[in-house]
């Protein structure tokens, strides 16, 4: 359990984040944790602060006054801190055919950051992130456009220039979602079609052998829960030097640095999860993993009619691959309902959320694998609501992903008092220390009523 002796609650007031990227909070080499978030008036902000020490001042830099007329979800900043100490942040709209970008002139320094930089792309560009590929000395840049296509860009010179996006995923679905059919009051699509993959959702992995460093980026993709209706989660690799792999490594005809017109054959990628196709379940992806095994978190729930979910049966779940094959866990924990209501553009199915850490140490001896004497913290962290209050949860697996049990209560908020707990975060390269965040507040998603603070315990060394 926490000390909470040692422990201090910190918030940043009016802090907002996004559902779709994962390079949002990272702790950089020189030990400060970094997180971009924006406010309910859609100013994009800065956070940097010290996780060790409790007299070591924190800094707060806005990059913007205004973003967008409300706090757009989407526009979320993507915070990248490269091994030079240069800080780049990136953030985008819902519908502007840009990403916007500044970076720091010195290193580790948010008060020194450029003035703002336009890519433009040729649609509405949402959902940037930005990570930097240390073994070809390049960034890289994931960013939707239009909704329904991804495109990649890289840099060599630390931002200063950008390659032409390279279009790598494009599922038009060439009509309007008003043609689905209508089945028991359920929109669905033909059996057999692919409708807009909405969602990616990238994660770069260290591969750290005693031969040699080398880095891969893991991916997730799935589509609109009712809009797209395809309620598959997909999943593959991009290795550093761009080859697109299969999870088991067999590398396919694709890749980011080979404009021939070639994108993701969504038939090549494994399967993570796949719903029942003479059901009305459907699907949220969650979160990927920043370090080995490969693991995707997600959730299912039912869908009772085209605005209607059923949170009794929204259920959270985690895949591992092992044994050359996506191997779902058994049933966490149920989510208990879903934030938003009323609203028809699928926010009504968002859930609390999870976010995987893998910590430090060992988290007990394996039960079913007594080969291995000590298996990694395997920790996953969950916001749902329990019947009664809103909590924000730990679980652990040392079963290697096949089943997860409570390990800790972190926060609880009596359910009366309207106050949700969502989105928990754990800031890439997390130490100990402030392993995760969460947002506490009222939600009420595209409509500018987004009032929440992010909210993280700090055990301090001092």
């Amino acid at each position: 359990m926490v000390d909470f002796d040692r422990t201090k609650e910190l918030k940043i007031k009016r802090a907002n984040t996004d559902w779709w990227i994962n390079s949002k909070a990272i702790v950089a080499d020189n030990g400060k944790t970094y997180i971009g978030y924006y406010t309910d008036m859609g100013e994009i902000h800065i956070k940097e602060m010290d996780a060790k020490c409790s007299k070591a001042p924190s800094r707060d830099y806005r990059l913007c006054t205004l973003n967008c007329t409300y706090a757009d979800e989407h526009n979320a900043p993507s915070v990248c801190v490269l091994r030079s100490g240069r800080i780049i942040v990136a953030d985008n709209g819902h519908k502007v055919k840009a990403v916007k970008y500044r970076f720091t002139e010195k290193p580790y320094d948010i008060s020194t950051f450029c003035p703002e930089r336009y890519l433009p792309y040729d649609g509405a560009a949402t959902y940037v992130q930005v990570y930097e590929n240390t073994v070809r000395n390049e960034l890289w840049m994931f960013s939707r456009v239009d909704g329904c296509k991804w495109v990649f860009r890289c840099s060599k010179d630390e931002g200063e220039t950008w390659s032409e996006a390279r279009v790598f995923l494009n599922t038009d679905p060439g009509e309007k979602f008003e043609r689905y059919v209508k089945q028991n009051n359920i929109y669905v699509t033909p059996l057999g079609e692919t409708k807009s993959l909405f969602y990616f959702d990238v994660r770069k992995q260290d591969i750290i052998t005693d031969e040699h460093h080398d880095e891969q980026w893991l991916f997730a993709l799935y589509g609109h829960p009712y809009k797209s209706m395809d309620h598959t989660i997909r999943s593959g690799i991009f290795r550093s030097d761009g080859q697109l792999l299969k999870c088991d490594g067999t590398p396919t005809d694709l890749n980011l640095f080979v404009d021939d017109g070639k994108i993701l054959n969504l038939e090549e990628l494994d399967t993570v999860y796949r719903a029942p196709e003479e059901t009305a379940y459907s699907s949220r992806l969650l979160d990927v993993s920043s370090t080995l095994p490969l693991r995707v978190a997600y959730a299912t729930f039912h869908m009772n009619t085209i605005n209607d979910p059923d949170p009794n049966k929204a259920t959270y779940y985690c895949a591992t691959f092992r044994d050359g094959k996506w191997q779902t866990s058994e049933p966490i924990c149920k989510a208990g309902e879903f934030l938003a209501k009323g609203i028809y553009d699928g926010s009504q199915t968002y859930l609390g959320g999870m976010a995987f850490y893998y910590g430090v140490g060992e988290s007990g001896y394996e039960t079913e694998f007594p080969e291995q004497t000590f298996a990694p913290t395997n920790r996953i962290y969950i916001a749902r609501f329990d019947g009664k209050d809103r909590v924000l949860e730990s679980y652990i697996t040392k079963t290697h992903g096949k089943t997860y049990k409570l390990e800790q209560e972190i926060r609880r908020i009596p359910g009366e008092t309207g106050i949700k707990i969502w989105r928990p975060t754990v800031p890439i390269h997390a130490q100990d220390n402030m392993p995760v965040y969460w947002h506490e507040g009222t939600y009420t998603a595209h409509t500018g009523g987004w009032h929440c603070d992010a909210v993280m315990l700090v055990e301090y060394d001092d």
